[in-house]
């Protein structure tokens, strides 16, 4: 039996042998070893589960930082008995044993405070730095579940949520803050939850601001955030005036009677008129003067400003100046040379093509456009003229007016996507008749004594809004408009009546079909 134990401790220790042997030559051949390391630090905690904590070294100066949840329990597993128990803040967090070697947290308010365990001769055997913040699991889940495409980190630092990593739209970024307020909703843990306390119908009011929980928005946005707006402005405008008028004079034996109808819609025909009638009926004399005057003309307006902005910034655009409409004119007398004098006054009046616009990017497919446009120029359209007596011999001033095409509005487009925010359609016809009394309702002969005024104006107006989202790109690649531009020398100009020599590009577009993907973006 004896020569049996000794073959078999023989044969272990020849195994142990073998083993070292050929650990310590695949340690020198480079073959990678795992060895268990061997960890030296003072204080070990394991948990078997997420709230459960297991300390398996103590002594004194071992300290253990844990982090609670508010209003959430934390097992933890002590290395030895504990007889006493000490929490710096009752308020905060609360310790129940029910075994020696097992501790029940709870934590009752977000903050920060320590606990210190005692053994059966007062040594020191473990001390606990709790910090109590709210759970933010849910919050993160949320966030997931409700913006799976976003990578959103949670982070709580005294008692404020902390939104950091990125997002795809501005709009997933309010949608995951409106999540975060949401998650705070219902009493902020900083707050006192007693506000008035005493015994016997005396009370202690404690004179602490509320504390507000605070959300810090770090996240980045992703994509492309820059948007071009195109806006056209088109306008055509067809007028045709027809004005035909009688002014006269009737005089006799006894006496003349004269007359000079009004021009009814606008002083477009001539004073002293166009032709002459002249007759008599007996004794009594008559005399015509004829105005007849058809005008007709057409307008095009066409603008196409176009403004590029980042999302959510607010961007201007306006090209125009300052126009000076005559207000007052103002005729005096030098007393000593007896000369008149003119004091004119002016005001002005803004004038051009101007374009403001705040785009927001919701989503690649979505952009949200609060648009304001205005197109205006002078024009003689309700012009009035002015003037003074013709013994003056000064001359009047002629007040123009200022036209305006304005729309202001928010919509929400694709990229590409063009609709129009603002049309018209009009068509007003205004004719007027005068006529001298009682002589202009005789029939026939009437028409010598009355003058008829005609007008219509149509107008049709559309105004256009394009978004794009766009990318930075080479300054080579983009073209200016006085790209090849060269003027031509003095002897083509005055003799061929050429004023330049190439204007835009020569090179001829090949044309085909396109293949692949085709979109709005410009580059």
């Amino acid at each position: 039996m004896n020569g049996g134990r000794q073959v078999s401790s023989l044969k272990r220790k020849i195994r142990s042998s073998a083993a070292a042997g050929v650990a310590f030559c695949l340690a020198f051949s480079g073959v990678p070893v795992h060895v268990a390391p061997i960890d030296l630090a003072p204080a070990k905690a394991f948990a078997t589960d997420t709230s459960v904590i297991r300390i398996t070294d103590g002594g004194p100066g071992v300290r253990k930082r844990l982090q609670l949840g508010l209003n959430k329990a934390l097992v933890v597993d002590l290395p030895a008995d504990a007889h006493d128990i000490l929490v710096a803040d009752p308020t905060m967090a609360d310790a129940v044993t029910r075994t020696s070697r097992r501790i029940y947290l709870f934590g009752k308010t977000v903050g920060q405070t320590n606990i210190f365990v005692f053994g059966s001769h007062g040594e020191e055997i473990v001390s606990l730095d709790v910090e109590i913040e709210r759970d933010i699991s849910g919050l993160q889940q949320n966030l997931r579940r409700f913006l799976p495409e976003s990578d959103i980190k949670v982070e709580i630092i005294s008692d404020n949520i902390v939104l950091s990593g990125t997002v795809r739209t501005p709009q997933d970024s309010a949608q995951a803050e409106r999540l975060a307020n949401a998650f705070l909703k219902g009493g902020e843990a900083t707050t006192r939850n007693i506000t008035v306390q005493g015994n016997n119908g005396d009370g202690d009011i404690f004179a602490e601001d509320r504390q507000v929980s605070q959300i810090v928005n770090l996240l980045k946005i992703e994509g492309e955030d820059q948007v071009t707006l195109k806006v056209t402005v088109a306008e055509v405008s067809r007028q045709v005036l027809k004005q035909l008028g009688f002014n006269g004079s009737v005089s006799g034996s006894d006496g003349s009677i004269a007359f000079s109808n009004p021009a009814n819609l606008g002083n477009a025909i001539n004073t002293f008129g166009t032709g002459t009638l002249a007759g008599s009926i007996g004794s009594v004399g008559l005399a015509t003067y004829m105005n007849a005057m058809e005008q007709a003309g057409v307008m095009r307006t066409l603008a196409e400003p176009s403004l590029t902005a980042i999302s959510g910034q607010q961007a201007k655009f306006y090209v125009g100046g300052e126009y000076r409409l005559p207000a007052e004119q103002e005729v005096s007398f030098d007393e000593e040379t007896g000369r008149p004098a003119v004091t004119r006054t002016v005001n002005s009046v803004d004038y051009g093509i101007e374009l403001n616009f705040k785009p927001v990017v919701l989503s690649p497919g979505r952009i949200s456009l609060n648009i304001e446009t205005n197109v205006s120029e002078p024009t003689y359209e309700g012009s009035v003229t002015t003037g003074n007596g013709s013994s003056l011999q000064i001359q009047g001033s002629t007040y123009m007016s200022i036209r305006k095409r304005e729309a202001s509005t928010t919509v929400e487009l694709p990229s590409g996507g063009s609709i129009v925010i603002a049309g018209l359609v009009q068509d007003n016809i205004r004719q007027a008749m005068s006529g001298l009394p009682g002589l202009s309702k005789v029939p026939v002969l009437g028409t010598l004594f009355r003058s008829k005024d005609f007008m219509r104006n149509e107008t049709e107006l559309v105004i256009i809004a394009t978004p794009y989202l766009v990318r930075p790109v080479a300054r080579s690649e983009i073209a200016r408009p006085d790209d090849n531009f060269n003027p031509e020398n003095d002897a083509a100009t005055f003799f061929l009546n050429r004023v330049n020599k190439i204007y835009g590009r020569k090179e001829p577009v090949a044309a085909g079909r396109y293949h692949g993907a085709v979109g709005f973006i410009y580059k």
